[in-house]
């Protein structure tokens, strides 16, 4: 219990911000603090009820299902058709519909499948999260990340800005990255660490998102130390998912031993940076490890199109979703009977919308 705390306290910090208390006081009142003090009466117990008697602290909106780049690991980027969404962004309206729908939240992630610089009105929709006290984070391919971006994304009040690199190495990035440029990608990240230097900005936070799979585990250690020393703040590292790649790499995973053997050599590059903050997420020692997985609970998603669905990995409504937030209130969702049938049966068996997920396992 008391690793758990320790793990939930880290990701909080990291995430969210150690003001986020003193946030929720301000902007929520005495309603946010009972809100938080139901969470945290659910989050410390081994297995969560069905039903639950608050809004979610945290939630994964998808801003766009749009991408300028058809990356084999993306769902975006399989040979089938990735069905049940249409083409889509959303407005900055729905966006604070769905926001003012969750007087609850503390942290938003504004991504999804898409790329979520692409929408025009990002930086409203991270200003106006900002000034309701909400910490939010973005996932990038870096390859839009321009100077003036960069520049918009500080001054709106980004938490967490987190770039997909999976290698430095120009081929395998590129072919795990659809074509796109590390060389391009890095002169992009390079050049957004010299503005907020020069702004003096602690926030946001500069991170790294990497895929280990077979083509990637090679030059996971030249990755660690140029990370290190570009002055990025955090590397995640999480495990390929076949599930939601393209069929042509089911054999990029890596076995348990494969996997316990990099989980050692990390524990050694570990030593050798300065700076940087390592998460593996799903494996290994872990600030992300807090056991069994827990969004469905904490942290659902909505898709650019308004469709509810437990997490971030299940974003295609087609394959579940529990409602959309402009037919129906999110608050009826998220105890709807569908939803509270979904979150009976997690522990007991594991959902066929789960199979493959590394986050599901066993407490």
């Amino acid at each position: 219990m008391f690793t758990y705390i320790n793990n939930l306290k880290e990701k909080v910090e990291r995430q969210v911000g150690s003001d986020f208390l003193q946030r929720v006081i301000r902007y929520q009142g005495a309603q946010g603090l009972v809100n938080m003090v139901n969470i945290s009466l659910t989050a410390i117990k081994k297995e969560h009820p069905a039903n639950v008697n608050y809004l979610p602290p945290c939630l994964f909106v998808e801003v766009t299902n749009r991408c300028n780049l058809s990356c084999p690991t993306c769902q975006l980027g399989t040979s089938e058709a990735y069905n049940g969404y249409n083409k889509s962004d959303l407005t900055l309206e729905q966006f604070k519909k769905v926001i003012d729908q969750v007087p609850s939240l503390i942290y938003v992630t504004l991504q999804g499948v898409g790329e979520p610089l692409l929408n025009k009105d990002i930086m409203k929709m991270i200003k106006y999260c900002s000034d309701k006290g909400i910490s939010t984070y973005i996932n990038t391919n870096g390859t839009i990340l321009t100077e003036t971006k960069a520049r918009e994304l500080i001054d709106a009040g980004l938490q967490n800005l987190s770039i997909s690199i999976n290698s430095f190495d120009e081929k395998i990035f590129a072919e795990t990255r659809s074509g796109a440029s590390i060389t391009k990608v890095i002169e992009n990240v390079r050049k957004f660490i010299q503005i907020k230097s020069e702004l003096n900005k602690k926030r946001p936070i500069a991170s790294f998102r990497a895929i280990l799979m077979k083509e990637t585990e090679p030059t996971m250690e030249d990755l660690i130390l140029k990370s290190d020393e570009l002055g990025i703040d955090v590397l995640y590292i999480q495990l390929f998912m076949s599930i939601i790649a393209d069929k042509n790499l089911i054999e990029s995973s890596l076995n348990k031993d494969e996997i316990n053997t990099f989980a050692e050599k990390l524990k050694r590059w570990r030593k050798q940076v300065k700076k940087l903050q390592i998460v593996t997420e799903s494996f290994g020692d872990s600030s992300n490890n807090l056991g069994q997985c827990k969004l469905p609970w904490f942290s659902p998603n909505i898709t650019a199109e308004g469709y509810v669905t437990p997490c971030c990995t299940i974003s295609n409504p087609s394959l579940l979703n529990m409602g959309n937030v402009f037919e129906a209130p999110f608050e009826k969702i998220w105890n709807s009977e569908k939803f509270v049938d979904f979150r009976a049966g997690f522990y007991k068996k594991q959902p066929k919308a789960c199979i493959g997920c590394q986050s599901y396992k066993r407490n």
